[in-house]
């Protein structure tokens, strides 16, 4: 089915104030809905640039055109937006007093985008504008959550790189190259940039707590969120045991400041941190996060399976982070990537965020986020379908007969698949060697098996995705839990070489797809796939890799009540 189709199959269309600005009395709705757990549970991630207004649109700017991107959230199901404030390079996204803004050091520009944004940041201050109380006032308004996102490490570099003409860096960033962390031999260190800041100097923490300090003071924002995935670690990797008890002393105080503040205001400050989900991570990045949640000096954490660019992952296991928590009001939070760059989609599909969300309520997460830079599958401003794939991010009950479309991860293509993070693996693609079987899993929280007995089950498929394979000249056998599928199900999709509008598709190869009958069906909890290549055809030089694995489930509204009933 294709995508625009989807609201057609949904039967129902989004809600006026999903499609158009919302009015104070969507508001009021808004508010009712959000405030409902009692605290945040779907976030939606957006860096304050890329989805308008500062890229998209030209100076000068009003107020209403500056919020256009809050008022998308209006009745979601989205309860909270959270806003990155700052910039890789320490400057601000609002009328900052402790630190410059976007451009506040520039005479002449090297890019055109980043001149435009920081034309309009400075014409809303000029008007009066703050762009930070805009947001905040606004969310408030519309009954949503607002949380300021920041960089705890920052880049510098030099005043005559290419660069320079961006105006994306202080001058702090600038003037202080002794505080680069500088490089490291350590070969995990070979893709981190080493101009960011090390965190070992008392200047550097000093410079990042006055910043988030400002934020929970200055500003009626519900909390912050301290981004410790980018520009990390915040020093060598053989000098983080040094820096884990100067970052929890750096805590110790943020969390006073947000204390005072809360008192100040009359208004909860809470404080999450962006972290790897994989608790054997932490260390080889000097955080200690296990006293944070102890000593409660952090309110939750978005737990990513990776860094940042990670590829997207429905199957992550909040076993080790659940049991940290166990016992405490530190909330966890399933961060989730929605970018898989693949031929046909950049982002994922509805059902793959429908998959990743129901699978992350089910192990135990107590809230999911989008925590790309913007959600823009469809582009901006956001079409029908991206209203309808959020209205149901905050209710399992409503996820649990939603189509899903489960997946293996697998990395973005024309990305490196190697990860130094420890505990995080990217099994796809894979190579196949002959006569060795590989084995990859994925995690399904539906119960499929009872929705078939109800008469509820639309269709399970299985589909492998393999490279330069023809399968009549190469021998191939795949293992659904431990049991073997039989031809007698699989139906083979030639894309060895297929055209379409923009060219030839790619990879090359064959989908197999299997019709899974009711006897092996996907079951709740951990799925295994085993793809062994028998026998290679030998005339062929080139490798045969396991590419895709998904497995698409489709519901029906009631039994015999099939999603097309005729088609004529």
């Amino acid at each position: 089915m294709k995508r625009r189709e989807f609201l057609q199959r949904m039967g129902a269309v989004a809600p006026a104030a999903m499609v158009g600005r919302a009015t104070p009395a969507a508001a009021g709705t808004a508010g009712t809905s959000a405030g409902a757990s009692g605290e945040p549970r779907v976030f939606m991630y957006d860096d304050g640039r890329h989805s308008a207004p500062l890229y998209q649109f030209a100076p000068p700017l009003t107020a209403e055109d500056y919020l256009l991107t809050v008022d998308l959230l209006a009745q979601t199901g989205v309860d909270t937006l959270v806003s990155m404030v700052g910039l890789e390079g320490g400057v601000a996204l609002y009328d900052s007093h402790v630190c410059q803004k976007w451009g506040d050091n520039m005479k002449t520009w090297g890019h055109p985008i980043f001149y435009r944004a920081a034309r309009g940041l400075k014409q809303l201050i000029d008007d009066g504008h703050d762009p930070l109380q805009l947001l905040c006032d606004r969310c408030h308004e519309l009954g949503l959550w607002f949380i300021a996102a920041n960089w705890l490490s920052i880049q510098s570099g030099r005043r005559d790189d290419s660069s320079a003409g961006h105006g994306r860096k202080s001058d702090f960033s600038y003037d202080h190259p002794e505080y680069h962390v500088g490089p490291d031999s350590d070969p995990r260190a070979k893709t981190i940039d080493p101009q960011r800041f090390s965190l070992l100097y008392d200047e550097v923490r000093e410079e990042r707590f006055r910043v988030f300090e400002e934020i929970l003071d200055r500003y009626p924002v519900d909390g912050v969120e301290v981004n410790l995935l980018e520009m990390m670690p915040g020093c060598k990797f053989d000098q983080s045991a040094r820096l884990a008890p100067l970052l929890t002393e750096w805590f110790r105080r943020l969390r006073k400041a947000a204390e005072l503040a809360q008192e100040k205001q009359n208004r909860r400050k809470r404080i999450y941190v962006r972290i790897p989900v994989y608790p054997e991570a932490w260390t080889a990045l000097g955080f200690d996060v296990a006293t944070w949640v102890r000593e409660g000096l952090v309110d939750g954490l978005i737990c990513v399976a990776g860094m940042m660019e990670a590829p997207s992952d429905q199957n992550v296991d909040f076993a080790g982070v659940r049991f940290l928590t166990r016992g405490t009001d530190c909330k966890v939070i399933f961060g989730f990537s929605d970018i898989i760059y693949r031929q046909l989609e950049r982002a994922t599909t509805p059902e793959m965020i429908w998959a990743a969300a129901a699978n992350g309520y089910d192990r135990g997460a107590d809230g999911f986020a989008i925590v790309e830079y913007h959600f823009t599958p469809n582009g901006w401003p956001w079409q029908d379908e991206d209203f309808a794939t959020l209205r149901l991010l905050q209710r399992p009950d409503l996820l649990r007969r939603a189509d899903k479309h489960y997946r293996v991860r697998s990395a973005r293509r024309g990305r490196d698949t190697s990860e130094w993070v420890p505990g995080a693996h990217t099994p796809l693609p894979r190579e196949l060697v002959e006569g060795k079987p590989f084995t990859a899993s994925f995690y399904v929280s539906d119960d499929v098996e009872a929705a078939h007995a109800e008469g509820r089950l639309e269709s399970a498929n299985l589909r492998v995705r393999v490279t330069n394979v023809e399968p009549s000249l190469n021998d191939l056998r795949v293992e659904f839990n431990g049991r073997e599928l039989p031809d007698t199900i699989l139906d083979l999709n030639d894309v060895t070489y297929r055209l379409y509008e923009l060219g030839a598709f790619g990879p090359y190869g064959f989908i197999y797809e299997f019709r899974l009958p009711p006897d092996q069906l996907p079951r709740r909890g951990l799925n295994t796939v085993t793809v062994t290549l028998v026998k290679k055809d030998p005339l062929l030089d080139n490798s045969l890799s396991v590419y895709d694995i998904d497995c698409p489930v489709k519901y029906r509204e009631h039994r015999h009540f099939r999603e097309i009933p005729f088609d004529y």
